[in-house]
């Protein structure tokens, strides 16, 4: 066996070795990848609802305050919050000997820190103040399951705080100290429905 023979096996055998690393590395690559998760489609879509607290209260000169927290559950959004004050004048002078207005004067202010909503009105017969909030939409999305699918909505959904106060000016100040009043809190709300599409 000549030199040039020996060459020719030396490079054959250095070729050989090559590709049996090259062969193992492949196989310990294709052993490692994990098959693609499987992903169906979901379309969210969003059913509305509306309930109502009803506060029953006395407002006197130092005013009142109360808190009330609307929670729906985690995947519930709360799109809109009106507020109904109803009150009727306890000691009415209205017309009583001198025609000016004895009526008293109620202020009511509000304010829902997650709607980033602050109001405030006052009448002398009855107010109404209305926050909203976001209101969700259809969407389609991609998830392994129902509950990722959930996880990949972009909505601000759970528990609201509203925070209510009273001042009243009542008339004849000398008599009057304050008055009854009827708060109605009437929230709508949405909750999600998931249809599984493919």
């Amino acid at each position: 066996m000549d030199r040039n023979d020996r060459i020719v096996i030396m490079a054959g055998i250095i070729i050989l070795i090559i590709a049996l690393i090259g062969i193992l590395y492949h196989e310990k690559t294709y052993e490692s990848i994990t098959p693609a998760e499987e992903k169906n489609s979901y379309r969210i879509e969003w059913t509305e609802y509306s309930d109502e607290i009803v506060s029953s209260g006395y407002v006197g000169r130092d005013g009142w305050n109360g808190n009330y927290t609307i929670d729906e559950g985690k995947n519930a959004v709360i799109s809109n919050v009106e507020f109904k004050l109803e009150w009727s004048d306890n000691l009415n002078f209205h017309g009583f000997i001198l025609p000016w207005n004895w009526s008293d004067k109620i202020e009511m202010s509000v304010s829902i820190p997650e709607f980033s909503f602050s109001d405030t009105k006052s009448g002398y017969e009855g107010i109404t103040i209305e926050g909203k909030g976001y209101t969700p939409s259809a969407k389609m999305v991609k998830a392994k399951n129902e509950a990722q699918a959930l996880e990949m909505l972009d909505v601000k959904s759970g528990a609201i705080n509203c925070k209510v106060s009273l001042s009243i000016m009542p008339k004849p100040r000398i008599f009057d100290k304050g008055n009854d009043f009827t708060l109605h809190i009437i929230y709508h709300y949405y909750e999600p429905e998931i249809k599984k599409v493919s």
